[in-house]
C-alpha cells in the first residue's frame, strides 16, 4: 500500500513538473479604436523593452487577438502609435485576457487576475517623460526609506488582492520579482547621482570616503539584486537597471574606465562601448547574455564604429536571434557610413557649413521653403526620444509643405557620430552641425535677450518662407502628432 501511494505521489510531481514546463497558448483580445494600430512587445523575447515592438493591425471593427505560448509568467507591453501612453500586461501561461482601450486611452480589462493588471496600471515605472523623482525625498526619512516605505505600500495592495483570493501565487510572485527590480533600480539611480556629484568636486580626504561608502551601498544593492537574475529579466525594469545602471555607469565607476576630468563623458559610447560590450559577456549569462547585448547594439550601435565587431560576434553567437530584427539594418547602414558606401538623397548635409556663423545666415541658404527646426545633440536623450516620431511627423509636415531642418549642437570630433545617428534614424530633411560661433548667435533665440548664456534643448522652431521666425518655441514632434495640430 505504502508503495502504491509513494509511487502515485512521485507520478503527480512528475506530472506537475511536466506541465510547468510545457509551453500553453496565452491569448490577449480585445477592441481598440478601429483607425488605431496597437503595438505590442514581441513575446518571443526574453526582454520586454518598449522599443523592441511588433505592430497588429485591427480588423474593421476594432478587434484584435494575440496568441503566444509561454513556460512562464511575464509582461507585455501595449502601446498605441505616437502616443506616450503604454500599458503593461502582466500575463500567466494558458490564461485569456480581454483588453479594451477607447479613443481616449481608456483601458480596461477582463480575465485572469484582472484585479491585479489593473492595479499594475498605478505602480510606479520608469519613463523619462513621467518619472517624479523627488518623491524619494523626505525631510525625516532617507532615501534609502522612502524606496522602502514606497515598495512596502505597493506590495501590499498586491498582498491583500492575494489574500482576497483575486489574483494567484503566481501573479503575485511576478510582480513582487519586478518590484524588486524597478526599486534595485531606483536605489541605484539615486546612488549613481551621488557618485556623479563626488566626482564633479575636487578630490579629498572627505570625497574619497564618501565614494567609498557610496561604492559599498552600490555594491550591496547589486549583490542583493544581481541583475544576471533569471526572474529579473522579466521585469520592464531590467534594461535600465542591468544594462544602463550596471554594465554602462556602476562598472564603469568600479574599474575605474572614466576620466575624472571629463565626467560628462561618463555615457559617451565613443570612449566607452568596447568597455561595455566586454563588460555585458563577462557579467550575464543565458537568455540575458542575449538579451543584455542585443539592447547595447541596439541602443548605441549605430553611434559608433566599434560597435560593428559587436555586431558580428552577436550574429555568430546567435545566428537565429530574434532581436535581429530590431537591429539588423541598422548596423548594416552604419557599416555602410564607416565603410564609405552610404548615401540617402532624402537626407542633405549642408555644405560649407564652416562659414555658417549664425541662424539667419543658415535660414537665408532656403529661402522659399517652409523649415521645422530642431535644434539636438546626439548626447541629447530627450532629444533622440523624439525621433520615434519621425515618421508621422514627416506626414503631416508633408502636408503643409514643410521641410524639416536639423541643427546638430555636436563637436567636430563627434562629426561621424552625428552622422551615423542621423542614417540611423533616417531622419529625412536637411542637416547643419553648428560650430561655436554659430552656437553663441543662437543663445541670441531663446529669451530674446542679449548676452543669454545658454538654452535648453531640444528645441523646435518654425520659419516661413521669407526667413522670418513664426514660432520660436514650437512644439515637440510627439505633441504635433498625438494632437495631429503644428499649433495651438
Amino acid at each position: 500500500m505504502y508503495r502504491k501511494v509513494f509511487s502515485l505521489l512521485v507520478f503527480l510531481t512528475g506530472l506537475v513538473f511536466l506541465v510547468s514546463c510545457t509551453n500553453r497558448t496565452t491569448t490577449i483580445s480585445g477592441t481598440i479604436d478601429k483607425q488605431t494600430k496597437l503595438l505590442y512587445s514581441n513575446p518571443d523575447l526574453a526582454v520586454c523593452f518598449d522599443n523592441f515592438l511588433d505592430t497588429l493591425v485591427p480588423d474593421d471593427q476594432g478587434r484584435f487577438e494575440l496568441k503566444f505560448n509561454l513556460k512562464e509568467g511575464r509582461f507585455m507591453i501595449l502601446k498605441m502609435p505616437d502616443s506616450r501612453n503604454k500599458y503593461f500586461i502582466p500575463v500567466l501561461p494558458g490564461e485569456h485576457y480581454e483588453i479594451s482601450i477607447g479613443k481616449n486611452n481608456e483601458f480596461s480589462v477582463d480575465g485572469a487576475n484582472k484585479e491585479g493588471i489593473a492595479l499594475y496600471q498605478s505602480v510606479l515605472n520608469h519613463d523619462p517623460y513621467t518619472m517624479k523623482w523627488s518623491i524619494f525625498e523626505n525631510d525625516t526619512l532617507s532615501c534609502d526609506e522612502m524606496i522602502k516605505k514606497i515598495k512596502r505600500g505597493e506590495l501590499a495592495k498586491f498582498k491583500k488582492l492575494l489574500d482576497d483570493k483575486e489574483i494567484t501565487s503566481s501573479f503575485y510572485k511576478l510582480i513582487n520579482d519586478d518590484r524588486d527590480c524597478f526599486y534595485a533600480f531606483v536605489a541605484a539611480w539615486l546612488n549613481l547621482w551621488d557618485m556623479l556629484a563626488i566626482y564633479r568636486r575636487p578630490e579629498t580626504d572627505e570625497s574619497i570616503l564618501t565614494e567609498k561608502n557610496t561604492m559599498k551601498q552600490l555594491q550591496n544593492i547589486f549583490d542583493r539584486y544581481k541583475p544576471d537574475d533569471k526572474d529579473f529579466i522579466k521585469s520592464p525594469s531590467w534594461t535600465e537597471y542591468a544594462l544602463f545602471m550596471y554594465t554602462e555607469i556602476y562598472l564603469q565607476y568600479l574599474k575605474k574606465h572614466i576620466d575624472r576630468d571629463r565626467i560628462e563623458s561618463l555615457i559617451d559610447p565613443e570612449q566607452h562601448f568596447s568597455f561595455w560590450f566586454e563588460q555585458t559577456k563577462q557579467s550575464f549569462s543565458g537568455n540575458r547574455l542575449e538579451s543584455a547585448l542585443a539592447l547595447l547594439i541596439y541602443r548605441k550601435g549605430s553611434e559608433v564604429e566599434s560597435s560593428i565587431p559587436a555586431y558580428r560576434y552577436f550574429k555568430e553567437k546567435y545566428p537565429a536571434s530574434p532581436y535581429l530584427n530590431y537591429f539588423e539594418e541598422q548596423m548594416n547602414e552604419t557599416i555602410e557610413l564607416y565603410t564609405g558606401n552610404k548615401s540617402d538623397p532624402s537626407i542633405r548635409f549642408t555644405e560649407n557649413s564652416d562659414s555658417i556663423n549664425s541662424l539667419s545666415a543658415l535660414i537665408s541658404r532656403f529661402k522659399g521653403k517652409k523649415l521645422y527646426v530642431d535644434v539636438w545633440a546626439t548626447w541629447c536623450a530627450p532629444c533622440r526620444k523624439e525621433f520615434q516620431y519621425k515618421d508621422s511627423l514627416e506626414i503631416i509636415l508633408e502636408q503643409h509643405d514643410i521641410t524639416p531642418l536639423y541643427i546638430s549642437l555636436d563637436n567636430e570630433n563627434q562629426n561621424k557620430k552625428w552622422k551615423a545617428l542621423v542614417y540611423a534614424n533616417h531622419l529625412k530633411g536637411f542637416h547643419f552641425r553648428a560650430n561655436q560661433a554659430f552656437i553663441d548667435d543662437l543663445k541670441l533665440y531663446w529669451g530674446g535677450e542679449k548676452g543669454k548664456k545658454s538654452f535648453l534643448i531640444p528645441w523646435y522652431m518654425f520659419i516661413d518662407e521669407n526667413g522670418n521666425i513664426l514660432e520660436k518655441h514650437a512644439r515637440r514632434p510627439s505633441e504635433i502628432v498625438a494632437t495631429k495640430r503644428l499649433s495651438d
